[in-house]
């Protein structure tokens, strides 16, 4: 697995800091003018405006030569392959559509949404005005220093261009670099130099399965109990949306929130332990905020941070991370099975049909740790859980002990 650790450039002096801004400039304008040239079409294979999708990976020295820039050949081949990939990556969705589209028609079949979409959402020309330069092996040196503990040395860039960042390392990378291996590959932008880390694959270990809960006030709720806990400032998650909710969008307090939200999620799932788990089943949310407008705190909920940190420990760690689905889960008495909607109230869970009281976060990962019946489409539109149902691993069944849907297979052993 790949792992990455990020280091500040506040020791360079200033005049190397400068070196920097000036070569980040041309690098980004070449990147823009490479990227503009393409996206007109002036690559054979390659016309968005035509839906021909075909990029290469690297682009033809004669193609490159056209572009003036005082880089020498192998940084123009670097900035080509970077925009390369790029516009590969704005016309991925795109380029799936078409295939599927070509699919639909081979076995005719109804192409009209499809086709719709594809004539009303337009293609995004990437930009490179804050792109970050990726740089190999053939342009940087490691070296070790006496005040610093590593420089890292920049050259064969253009002519006679060369400099020497120093970087000290950081909690983080002395964690990877006692684990894996540091590679000759680093990312630079104006404020920061990233390295890169090859660090060995965990294996999968056995352990015991586990669901998780994702909440708005609290990260995340595990069903052996454990929960993640406010801060040392007292902030949870809620707090912080809160706080996101009223700062105005694009501003720099609104950006120093989302950043205070990432890294709260990012340390409040580290304070969790995972040695003993060999399986976490997170709920899936899919469509949360669809068709809904407003300017609540859920807007700012972003779950799909919680699951990129998840995955990511599972790699470290070693469990196994499966997605379930939450349909009616947080409805359900963990206890008696009772699937009603009026048994949630906020954090807290109090059945309607066996009284039965608990946590609603805790509760809800109780239900993500079983393996229940897979609950129809038509079931879940009929909207019975005003009414109450039992929900169990054999079947669906009305709180009179009917069957609604009964798993045929186990029926019939």
């Amino acid at each position: 697995m790949i792992r990455s650790s990020k280091h500040s450039l506040k020791f360079a002096n200033k005049s190397k800091r400068a070196s920097i801004r000036a070569f980040l400039r041309e690098y980004r304008r070449l990147l823009q003018v490479l990227i503009d040239s393409m996206w007109s079409g002036d690559l054979s294979g390659f016309d968005p405006s035509c839906n021909n999708l075909k990029c290469l990976s690297m682009l033809p020295n004669d193609y490159l030569k056209r572009h003036d820039s005082w880089f020498t050949a192998r940084m123009k081949q670097c900035a080509g392959k970077q925009a390369c990939s790029m516009v590969r990556a704005s016309v991925k969705k795109r380029d799936k559509q078409l295939y599927m589209l070509a699919k639909l028609q081979r076995k005719q079949e109804n192409t009209k949404y499809l086709q719709r979409k594809i004539d009303i959402q337009p293609l995004v020309k990437p930009s490179a005005e804050f792109a970050k330069v990726e740089l190999d092996p053939r342009f940087i040196d490691f070296e070790d220093g006496s005040t610093f503990d590593l420089f890292v040395r920049v050259r064969t860039i253009g002519d006679d261009v060369t400099f020497n960042i120093p970087i000290k390392h950081t909690k983080v990378s002395r964690k990877w670099l006692d684990r894996g291996e540091l590679k000759h590959s680093i990312r630079l932008d104006e404020h920061c130099l990233t390295l890169i880390y090859e660090v060995p694959d965990v294996p999968k270990h056995s352990g015991e399965t586990v669901g998780a809960d994702q909440g708005y006030k609290t990260v995340l709720t595990l069903s052996d109990g454990q929960v993640t806990k406010p801060d040392k400032d007292g902030h949870n998650l809620g707090t912080i949306q809160a706080r996101l909710s009223r700062r105005k969008k694009a501003s720099n307090g609104f950006k120093r929130s989302q950043s205070h939200r990432r890294n709260h999620i990012n340390w409040a799932l580290n304070q969790l332990n995972f040695s003993h788990i060999g399986e976490v089943r997170l709920e899936k949310i899919k469509g949360l905020r669809y068709r809904k407008r407003g300017q609540g705190v859920l807007l700012y909920w972003t779950y799909p941070l919680i699951k990129q940190k998840l995955v990511s420990l599972g790699e470290v760690e070693g469990f196994r991370f499966v997605e379930v689905s939450n349909q009616f889960r947080s409805q359900r008495c963990s206890r008696c099975s009772l699937v009603c909607k009026s048994s949630r109230k906020g954090k807290t869970f109090q059945c309607a049909g066996c009284g039965y009281t608990l946590d609603a976060d805790l509760n809800a990962a109780s239900n993500l740790e079983i393996d229940l019946f897979e609950i129809p489409w038509w079931v879940q539109r009929s909207r019975i859980n005003r009414d109450g149902f039992y929900w169990e691993s054999d079947g669906i069944f009305s709180v009179g002990h009917e069957p609604i849907v009964r798993d045929t297979i186990r029926a019939v052993e």
